[in-house]
């Protein structure tokens, strides 16, 4: 619907953090032919081009949009969002400033410009704006995140470790809510539940016939039967796409082990948080820890050489050189031309060879700095207009964790 505004910059949103640039490229159309002097419709061919990476014209399609509708608190984020990929920091705050003013009650605003300060290593600045934004909406876990690195740039492990596993935490106890929402939502009987012990008879679930009142949802044939602690939702979409959910209880629970919340996040958004908060431990010599965190990096975006790199890192350091050697080799052939990696692997295999175990650590505990190197720039902000970091996985030995 061209006249639902709030869903219209939602669904623009979704596309451009999707990265479709084709459908994105029909729903620029359809608005633009809807209404042509609609700013959501010019807001929509700016994040093509923003997707598109042709910055100078994504930002003239948002200037037009903000002419239109200067009053538009997200046409103004987008706008600031073009002139900060382009390095032009002043522009990017200033319209981040005018977005605070449209919107003033958001903390949205507020952590765009700390992001932004914190991109261009103004600490103290970022700080404030990111402690900001987080006392305004604490259920925010990219608040949390941004509050992570900026930690870590300062230093700060104990903290950052903090910081990135109480924005996990949101996470999942917000994609628990979602699903406990969409089950009352729908009701229970809307779905046809497989307790744990049971998925193995998903095939004859499959097969049975959709009910006809609601066809895109299965019923359950026994409505007497109550319902496991841990059930999976067999759903079809509209389109008719099958999907499936696990949800464990009503609630994530806030005792939830740190480990435990790091394997339910499945969402490879959150990788990046998981590395930064593996690169954490390993700075805080929490290598058991870290491990973890790197295996689960490595599940979540298994193409990534940094996470085998940083994985090989943390065993080396933990003295297990045998799997360091492997991860190292993981690494190289994921990219062959990675200098740390090379270096390590040369090292590892050195040691395994001459080095009794009892010694490794005195080989190469003067090596912790070096992986610095290796730490990933990640951008997963929750702009609405952010791809291009989730999409650069570049590395930056000043700014180790930046997830601006």
């Amino acid at each position: 619907d061209p006249f639902c505004r709030t869903a219209g910059y939602v669904h623009v949103a979704t596309l451009v953090g999707l990265g479709l640039k084709r459908r994105l490229f029909e729903l620029a159309h359809r608005l633009v032919d809807a209404d042509p002097k609609n700013s959501l419709a010019w807001f929509a061919v700016g994040s093509y081009y923003y997707l598109c990476r042709r910055y100078d014209l994504a930002q003239r399609h948002f200037s037009r949009s903000t002419r239109l509708d200067p009053s538009s608190a997200e046409c103004w984020i987008g706008f600031g969002c073009s002139f900060a990929v382009c390095d032009e920091s002043d522009q990017a705050l200033a319209s981040f400033r005018a977005a605070q003013n449209k919107y003033a009650g958001s903390h949205v605003p507020l952590l765009y410009m700390g992001m932004e300060y914190l991109r261009t290593n103004h600490l103290s600045l970022a700080g404030h704006f990111l402690t900001s934004a987080q006392k305004t909406d604490a259920s925010d876990p990219l608040c949390c995140n941004e509050l992570g690195v900026w930690s870590y740039r300062r230093g700060d492990m104990e903290d950052a470790a903090f910081w990135f596993l109480k924005a996990l935490r949101l996470h999942v106890e917000a994609e628990s809510s979602a699903l406990t929402s969409t089950d009352e939502a729908l009701g229970m009987e809307g779905y046809i539940l497989l307790s744990s012990e049971g998925r193995g008879k998903k095939q004859q679930v499959a097969q049975e016939s959709l009910d006809p009142v609601s066809p895109h949802v299965k019923r359950r044939s026994d409505s007497n039967v109550q319902p496991p602690s841990t059930v999976l939702c067999a759903v079809k979409t509209p389109s008719g796409r099958s999907i499936s959910a696990s949800i464990v209880g009503a609630t994530i629970d806030n005792t939830l082990a740190d480990t435990e919340c790091i394997e339910r996040c499945n969402d490879k958004f959150w990788e990046p948080t998981i590395f930064n908060l593996g690169q954490s431990y390993r700075k805080m010599r929490c290598y058991s820890e870290a491990i973890v965190c790197f295996e689960k990096s490595v599940s979540l975006n298994p193409g990534s050489y940094s996470a085998y790199a940083a994985m090989g890192f943390a065993k080396h350091l933990s003295g297990d050189v045998d799997g360091a050697i492997d991860s190292y080799h993981e690494a190289l052939s994921r990219k062959p031309e990675d200098p740390f990696s090379s270096e390590m692997l040369t090292r590892a295999l050195s040691e395994a060879v001459t080095y009794p175990r009892s010694s490794v650590f005195a080989a190469i505990d003067d090596l912790d700095a070096d992986m610095d190197m290796q730490t990933q720039r990640r951008g997963i902000g929750s702009s609405i207009l952010d791809g291009l970091d989730k999409a650069d996985k570049s590395y930056s030995e000043t700014e180790d964790v930046d997830m601006s």
